[in-house]
């Protein structure tokens, strides 16, 4: 039987894990069998990771907040446009991300999240270089989309190479009446 997805209720308690984030606010949106994987993860962690990965985010950002701002559901995919902010070292940071999530009713059973790495980590780390290398040869699979006519997010594979090493990220897309904006990690492609 299929459970199927109860976008408002997710919202709700998504807006209130944002609004204040704990531990176990965020460990109640998961389902049992959910799995998430973040940039720079080497694999989608499962459900008895999620404490110690949130425990270390908040550690790192104990004042962070996350506003979900557009969001578009198809299927059981809904994809959510957040504005986020923290203070990293002595620093305020802001950074938007997407994420992509597959629902089971209100929980998470497929989570992943968009964002550029590289600006926040190099607070915490200021040798990261800031420019990332072209990669011309850049192949994109599409994987999931939401939305209409105003507003449509979609999420992308691609592949590719940097100086002659194969490289696969992730990509979140927003079009926003024909505006498009690009999320996705690239610190993988920065040189080191």
């Amino acid at each position: 039987m299929t459970v199927q997805p109860d976008a408002d209720r997710f919202l709700e308690r998504f807006r209130a894990f944002g609004a204040r984030p704990d531990v176990a606010r965020y460990l109640a949106l998961f389902h049992p069998d959910a799995t998430l994987f973040d940039s720079g993860m080497e694999r989608p962690i499962t459900v008895p990771e999620i404490p110690e990965h949130i425990e270390g985010i908040l550690k790192l950002a104990p004042d962070f907040r996350m506003t979900p701002e557009r969001w578009r559901l198809r299927g059981v995919t809904i994809f959510v446009e957040a504005h986020n902010q923290a203070t990293l070292g002595d620093r305020r940071v802001e950074w938007p991300s997407v994420y992509v999530i597959d629902l089971r009713g209100d929980q998470v059973i497929r989570g992943r999240r968009y964002y550029d790495r590289r600006p926040l980590v190099s607070r915490v780390f200021p040798g990261i270089r800031s420019d990332a290398p072209a990669t011309p040869d850049l192949d994109l699979e599409l994987l999931g989309w939401a939305g209409d006519g105003a507003l449509r997010f979609l999420e992308w594979r691609a592949r590719g190479s940097v100086g002659g090493k194969p490289i696969a990220f992730g990509i979140a897309e927003r079009l926003d009446h024909g505006a498009a904006r690009t999320y996705f990690d690239t610190l993988a492609l920065s040189p080191p």
